[in-house]
């Protein structure tokens, strides 16, 4: 069976949903909260999970109540966590996440930082070599040990370039599917201004030629761009849906993305399935309440229809979720 591992960092979100972040001061309706797992590349794998994909997360928690939730809300999700380490005395990354629905806006404010990264020497090379795709958000000694294991047992590599560092482009090479985000593309290419969707086919040309053998560019309400070996591709967003919170969409559409291939799908296709599991995520709070599965996607894809008892279900469990934890 094929198999996703993710190595990456974990945190708690607590969701507040308003129209609109209160100037200094003042004061608005709080619409609804929701405390859900987060991170990069700990949503995609969830998102990997839902749709019914095996896969495995490698990074480290404390042994707080926060830790003890991210383990407890991987497993609901169906993502393996042996190979997460529990720090003793450790403090668990924690993020407040505003959503604004007037703007579709986000805003953070997080602790992070609180735990030791990984080291290469924490790695299980045998579980490395299970992968089909080993997913990735930074690139350090730890990654790059664990990029060469992969490789050298015939598994591919994919990175959420969210933000642009140096690290990520000088190991272009070493990535088989790039997926960046406008954030990073403007940081690796300071000055270009792009207008219309066509007119990133020269830079997208660029960092395929670097090494990946897909690079994707997420534009958020604008779709997605992409190049392979085929030549320039430009997917747009869906526009059926009602978006509610885009916290996480990011995340999904890499687990999306990732999900697709794994089943066949060439990078055109894989983009528009990626960004139909985005768009259905979108229509509820959080990052992993709106995660469907695949037979939800297929529907969607289908008819433009989306089952709302899935996720119905899902929010209902992050309302509350944190506490249910602690009992």
């Amino acid at each position: 069976m094929k198999k996703v591992i993710g190595i990456g960092e974990c945190c708690v979100d607590f969701i507040a949903q308003t129209a609109r972040i209160p100037k200094t001061d003042c004061c608005v309706p709080l619409h609804g909260t929701s405390w859900q797992g987060g991170g990069k590349v700990a949503t995609a794998l969830a998102a990997l999970g839902r749709l019914g994909m095996q896969a495995d997360m490698i990074s480290a928690v404390g042994d707080d109540p926060y830790g003890r939730f991210v383990l407890k809300d991987f497993r609901r999700n169906g993502v393996n966590v042996e190979h997460v380490v529990v720090v003793p005395g450790g403090q668990t990354d924690f993020c407040i996440a505003l959503a604004e629905e007037e703007t579709q806006g986000r805003s953070f404010i997080g602790r992070f930082g609180g735990l030791p990264a990984l080291s290469a020497r924490q790695l299980d090379a045998r579980h490395l070599a299970q992968a089909a795709y080993l997913h990735l958000e930074a690139i350090d000694e730890c990654t790059l040990a664990a990029i060469a294991c992969v490789h050298e047992n015939g598994g591919k590599t994919a990175i959420d370039a969210d933000r642009y560092h140096p690290e990520i482009e000088a190991n272009l090479s070493k990535i088989d599917i790039f997926i960046g985000s406008e954030y990073y593309f403007s940081g690796m290419f300071p000055d270009a201004q792009p207008e219309k969707t066509e007119d990133y086919a020269p830079f997208l040309a660029k960092i395929h030629a670097a090494g990946p053998e897909i690079a994707v560019i997420t534009l958020g309400a604008r779709g997605c761009v992409g190049m392979d070996e085929k030549g320039f591709f430009s997917v747009p967003a869906f526009r059926n849906v009602r978006i509610l919170d885009t916290t996480g969409a990011g995340d999904v559409f890499h687990g999306g993305y990732l999900y697709a291939l794994a089943q066949g799908m060439d990078a055109r296709a894989a983009a528009r399935f990626a960004s139909a599991v985005s768009a259905i995520k979108c229509t509820s709070p959080g990052g992993r309440s709106g995660i469907p599965t695949a037979h939800v996607v297929e529907r969607f894809l289908e008819t433009g229809e989306i089952d709302p008892a899935e996720a119905e279900r899902w929010v209902r469990y992050y309302e509350n979720a944190i506490f249910e934890n602690e009992r």
